[in-house]
């Protein structure tokens, strides 16, 4: 039964794409799972939610003929890693298909897990086949007598009742006791009713089992984990929740690195890190996915209270103002962001936390701040002339890449806007930290400047290795393409229809709180995606270079993209044209409220698709 951890994963991805219909079951997860449940994910309806998928743009992308040599050539590669591990997989998967009913959960239970090295909490499948349970008793007995006939040991243990089977593969004499340590075993698998058990440790399968029996704490009595599933998983087809506070405080209590002659200087406890950073004040994480016939949304809820909230968390909470498009911003762009957050507010904080995790660290910046500058104006005051010039209001606008190389997809053209009480103060500040004298003309009666961008610390296109700066309006103007600037500077008759008026745009933003958070993003995944897809068709190698670090740095790797490539040969991609009325645009908000912070995502249904 290898299959129903190695594969689990793999399997719901597979489905969710593909939109293959699967009943929905019952008890509820919460129900199941005990109080010392750290991470839980569960589809709670199945039925629902497959009916739902059917439309899903994904989904019916994937099933577009034009996709399947690339789709085919994906699921066969990912079908061969698992028969690698298990050369049963194929049929065994192909059996156990069609009995999947009800929920799907996967859960990490703590079971006295504190964060000890070599140690983690306890993974659980709990898979409900509804009214095939007959069929799965039949399935578990035909595996383990496969098993046995291929010289596997299987291993029974009773439960409450419940019968867990364990199959180990026979293996020569280890060895050494470091042969014998790396032994790997596989989890037990057991069935109560119509609901499939597996997980590592039977400890955490007895809780499972006792919470069926009505006995023991579940997670549904942890206060936390009712906050959230009250608020936010009501209609959800997907909901996932972190208990952060169980977590970080196993963190916490973790010893800092040891001392001695080699003991780094800067290296401190756990408890005290995640204090300083304020994460320590993070309740839990909580994730709720739903699918609709006018869009998909999606929603992470930081559970963090006001009262506690400080750090990290302190300024990813925006101000409640106007963060929609600017009049300026026109329809053709590829992403726009816009965020409300006080940068000298934002900045006092960033100092704070790191003079609580470092106060030698804090003496050397407070240091810097004093003396940057000085050698071209002794008057100079880091903190008072940049610092203190910055504004409530950060814009970034991303347009497609100009060109179908790696280097144009890698870094595509870019404007940054920095509201500013006093934009040309700012813009003087920027100048005096300049490593090289800026490059100073006029352009429509404004003044530009470009400031060279370091040799080696930036790898931009030909042509855009430079910021280009200007002001307008209350904003600061920094662009790494200087076509931007100059659009932007023309005004908005030179921008064509605004980004305001797509159609749909507001309406969607409505969905999730509109655009007065203090945070709002759009993406257009139509301009993110097609020269990205166009790249890879014609160079699949280009993978590697779209990833590989901008700053090169000693002895700093990246994990080899060489597992992707093999899994998607994306030269069997079809032309973008075919796919392009999958595709369309999101856009998310960020919201600071009493008990959190919540980032919501909507995807409206593309216009290619509207019946």
């Amino acid at each position: 039964m290898k299959l129903l951890l190695t594969s689990s994963l793999a399997t719901i991805w597979l489905v969710l794409a593909t939109g293959q219909s699967l009943p929905a079951a019952t008890p509820p997860a919460e129900k199941l799972l005990p109080a010392d449940t750290l991470v839980m994910t569960t589809i709670p309806d199945w039925e629902r939610t497959a009916a739902s998928l059917k439309d899903f743009p994904l989904a019916q992308l994937w099933r577009d003929p034009a996709m399947k040599p690339f789709a085919d050539h994906f699921e066969k590669k990912l079908g061969a890693i698992f028969a690698a591990e298990d050369k049963s997989f194929d049929a065994e998967w192909a059996e156990f298909k069609p009995l999947i009913g009800g929920q799907i959960t996967f859960a990490l239970i703590q079971n006295g897990w504190l964060g000890q090295p070599g140690s983690s909490p306890d993974l659980v499948v709990l898979i409900d086949v509804k009214d095939k349970a007959k069929q799965l008793r039949d399935f578990i007995e035909k595996c383990e007598k496969r098993d046995a006939d291929a010289g596997k040991v299987i291993q029974h243990e009773t439960v409450r009742g419940v019968k867990f089977a364990r199959t180990r593969v026979k293996a020569a004499q280890p060895k050494d006791d470091e042969a014998a340590g790396k032994q790997k075993s596989e989890h037990y698998v057991g069935q109560s009713g119509s609901l499939l058990l597996a997980g590592g440790n039977l400890k955490s399968l007895e809780k499972i089992l006792a919470r069926l029996d009505g006995a023991g704490t579940g997670l549904d009595e942890v206060p936390e984990f009712e906050r959230a599933r009250s608020a936010l998983a009501r209609e959800a087809q997907l909901f996932g929740w972190l208990n952060a506070k169980a977590f970080l405080g196993a963190l916490a209590k973790l010893p800092a690195a040891p001392q001695g002659a080699d003991a780094n200087p800067l290296a401190m406890a756990p408890g005290r890190m995640l204090d300083a950073l304020g994460i320590g004040g993070l309740d839990g994480v909580a994730l709720t996915a739903r699918q609709a016939a006018e869009g998909t949304q999606i929603e992470l809820f930081l559970q963090s209270p006001q009262a506690r909230r400080k750090g990290i968390l302190g300024i990813l909470t925006p101000e409640v103002k106007e963060a929609g498009p600017l009049p300026s911003v026109g329809g053709d762009v590829a992403k726009f962001t816009r965020v409300r957050l006080d940068g000298q507010k934002a900045f006092a904080t960033l100092e704070r936390v790191i003079t609580d995790l470092n106060p030698q660290m804090a003496g050397l910046l407070t240091l810097m701040l004093e003396n940057v500058g000085k050698d071209k104006d002794p008057n100079f005051d880091l903190r008072k002339e940049l610092f203190g010039n910055l504004g409530a209001d950060f814009v970034t606008i991303q347009k497609a890449p100009r060109g179908a190389a790696a280097e144009d997809v890698k870094s595509p053209p870019m404007l940054y806007l920095i509201g500013s009480p006093r934009p040309d103060a700012l813009v003087q500040a920027l100048r005096t930290l300049s490593p090289l004298p800026p490059k100073e003309r006029e352009f429509l009666g404004r003044k530009v400047y470009s400031l060279s961008i370091l040799p080696g610390m930036v790898q931009a296109p030909a042509g855009r290795g430079q910021l280009n700066v200007s002001t307008t309006g209350g904003y600061v103007a920094v662009a790494t393409d200087v076509g931007m600037l100059e659009e932007l500077l023309r005004g908005a008759e030179a921008q064509g229809k605004p980004l305001s008026a797509v159609p749909g745009l507001s309406e969607s933003a409505q969905r999730i709180g509109g655009f007065n958070t203090g945070w709002f993003v759009y993406e257009n995944q139509t301009e993110t995606i097609r020269i990205l897809i166009d790249t890879l068709r014609k160079d699949p190698d280009a993978l590697e270079k779209l990833f590989a670090s901008p700053v090169p740095m000693a002895g700093a790797t990246l994990p080899s993209l060489k597992p992707l490539k093999d899994l998607a040969d994306f030269s069997l991609l079809p032309p973008f044209a075919v796919i392009a009325k999958y595709l369309g645009y999101s856009v998310q908000t960020t919201t600071g409220t009493p008990d959190g912070i919540s980032f919501k995502t909507f995807v409206p249904v593309p216009a290619g698709l509207k019946k």
